[in-house]
């Protein structure tokens, strides 16, 4: 009987056992991807318009808070929101201080768009509707537009995912968006958290395709089931100033009624009793 040769090769399931270990090191020792597969634009997009702004009757007492060369004004606002048969409706109404009072302003978004806005202003004693060309002025000196406070619009713009990535400690997906008119904004970057889907961060780029305004959504609470942010904050990274808005006395499924949606209604907004429970 003939031995096996010295210095002969390792017998094949030998080898075979030694190549599946060294591929099994190798797979685990590379780098596992985020993700697995881009979400689905609409879908996401759908997502956190719908925790951003949810269907369900609401109001909430809002502090405006605006910061220019060192120096902050404040103001008390009302909001009221709710879903009517031809589409969501946002009142909001200063309250203080009386300099400013009265001062409404009405958001509606139809079936179809564009939305529609108008502006209440005490000191010229009329109601002006928020035409596209003047959308993009600032409400009362802060660094909201018009445009900025109303309806994210998903119709105008064109949404690509660039990333899933961790902000500020949490998971989300970040968004681009290109407005179908980039005469503004020629782009607006959204980070929108994966498990609530409500926006945390959304970066605007001027025409110029520089940095412009930095939008953050924190003290994000879980309120009557739905995730809501108490402070907003707006900050002009090319001016320097901030504007901010501090959310309280939310109260979801609220009885609001529906006659004060209308235009007609701003002048006397201010004096609803609906405020009663937010001037404290």
């Amino acid at each position: 009987m003939c031995s096996a040769p010295t210095g002969s090769r390792q017998p094949q399931p030998a080898r075979i056992g030694l190549a599946l270990t060294m591929a099994l090191v190798l797979l685990s020792s590379a780098p596992s991807p985020l993700f697995a597969a881009p979400p689905d634009m609409n879908m996401l997009m759908e997502k956190m318009k719908a925790a951003l702004e949810p269907a369900r009757p609401s109001t909430r007492r809002i502090i405006m808070a605006v910061t220019s060369e060192g120096k902050t004004v404040e103001w008390t606002a009302a909001q009221a929101r709710k879903k009517l048969p031809d589409g969501k409706r946002v009142l909001t109404v200063v309250l203080a201080p009386e300099a400013i009072q009265g001062v409404a302003l009405l958001d509606w978004e139809r079936a179809k768009p564009p939305q529609k806005e108008w502006v209440y202003l005490p000191a010229l004693r009329r109601v002006r509707e928020i035409l596209p060309v003047t959308a993009f002025e600032p409400f009362l000196d802060t660094d909201f537009t018009y445009y900025d406070l109303g309806f994210v619009e998903l119709d105008d713009r064109g949404f690509t995912f660039l990333a899933e990535e961790t902000h500020d400690g949490v998971r989300s997906y970040k968004v681009q968006q290109i407005p179908n008119n980039p005469w503004y904004y020629s782009r607006i970057v959204t980070w929108v958290a994966a498990d609530t889907f409500h926006p945390l961060e959304r970066d605007y780029y001027d025409p110029a395709k520089q940095l412009w305004k930095v939008e953050r959504f924190e003290n994000i609470t879980t309120i009557d089931g739905v995730p809501t942010a108490l402070k907003i904050v707006m900050k002009d990274v090319q001016q320097g100033g901030s504007s901010e808005l501090r959310v309280s006395h939310v109260r979801y499924d609220a009885d609001v009624p529906d006659d004060i949606f209308k235009p007609g209604y701003l002048p006397k907004a201010a004096g609803h009793p609906l405020w009663e429970q937010l001037r404290q």
